[in-house]
């Protein structure tokens, strides 16, 4: 199934230098015009880690982050709705993942919630991580040592330590 980003996961990413994660997990993804505006803001207000993400943006079919655009009239009704109660970002990711059957991602909390309420699936930067190690991208201490730098760079992250979701059980391995 697709995925489709929302800024403040791509955000977290960038903000550690580990966009890589991402694009190893799902090989593609999806975003929208929406967010690409968010980044561009993001950058002229002086947060340059938002120009990596700016730089593997697709407006085309070559890249592995692919810049979709809203373009059905049921997809433009429902953003138009949902603007009303979040931004543009989570507004157009929500409409297209709803519209084509995507997964959300996002760490807003009023998105994630509006999302479940319309029957998608969602993740974030913590279900990201996670599956980084169960898919043996990175090591469980890897996958912490990144979430404290996302923490140190201001991410409101819901555990500080990916223990708390998932011990490691006496062998070393993961609970599940």
């Amino acid at each position: 199934m697709d995925i489709i980003l929302n800024t403040t996961v791509l955000s977290n990413f960038a903000s550690v230098g580990a966009l890589n994660l991402i694009k190893s997990l799902f090989g593609m993804a999806y975003t929208t015009h929406e967010v690409h505006e968010e980044i561009l803001r993001g950058i002229s207000r002086g947060y340059q880690y938002l120009e990596d993400i700016d730089h593997e943006m697709s407006f085309d079919e070559t890249g592995w982050l692919r810049v979709i655009a809203i373009r059905s009239n049921t997809e433009h009704r429902l953003m138009d709705d949902l603007s009303k109660r979040l931004g543009m970002g989570e507004s157009s990711c929500i409409a297209i993942a709803k519209s084509r059957k995507m997964i959300f991602l996002s760490d807003d909390r009023t998105a994630r919630r509006i999302a479940k309420e319309n029957g998608l699936r969602i993740s974030g930067t913590i279900g990201i991580l996670v599956r980084s190690v169960d898919n043996d991208i990175i090591s469980f201490s890897e996958s912490n040592v990144i979430l404290t730098k996302m923490i140190e760079k201001g991410y409101m992250s819901p555990v500080n330590n990916l223990e708390e979701i998932s011990p490691l059980t006496e062998d070393g391995g993961r609970q599940v």
